[in-house]
């Protein structure tokens, strides 16, 4: 199966999901798709890691990382890129208007993340590094 196809099963069925840290938020997202873009078994391995949002916090901060641009450059293993450079389901971090960070997906000119609301989809302006998978 092709890039386009894998990309766009698994946003379709992350974002079918309804929301629930943990399990189901922007943090699974991403390991879903580096999981099935990257070859990474990420799901897995953050399986039950929190249950709240600052549940998340603590266990970002337990495992060494003061935020989301270093935790996926130590997982992914490479430096993060500027937001121009994404492609199509490169996983980005983005900054929205309230400051918090959420773990997006490229979707060609457009970002989109899963939020309590629902998805969410942003632009250029709001990505603050860029991951490349696969």
């Amino acid at each position: 199966m092709d890039r386009f196809r894998i990309g766009s099963a698994t946003l379709e069925r992350e974002l079918s999901t309804p929301y629930a840290y943990g399990p189901a938020d922007c943090f699974h997202l991403g390991c879903a798709m580096a999981d099935a873009l990257h070859g990474t078994s990420l799901v897995e391995k953050y399986r039950g890691a929190y249950r709240t949002l600052k549940g998340a916090h603590i266990a970002l901060r337990r495992r060494g990382f003061s935020n989301l641009v270093d935790f996926w450059s130590a997982e992914l293993g490479q430096e993060p890129d500027g937001a121009a450079s994404a492609r199509y389901f490169d996983l980005v971090i983005l900054r929205l208007a309230d400051g918090a960070e959420h773990v997006g997906v490229c979707l060609g000119n457009r970002f989109t993340t899963k939020t309590e609301r629902g998805r969410s989809d942003h632009g250029l302006s709001d990505v603050i590094a860029t991951f490349h998978l696969g």
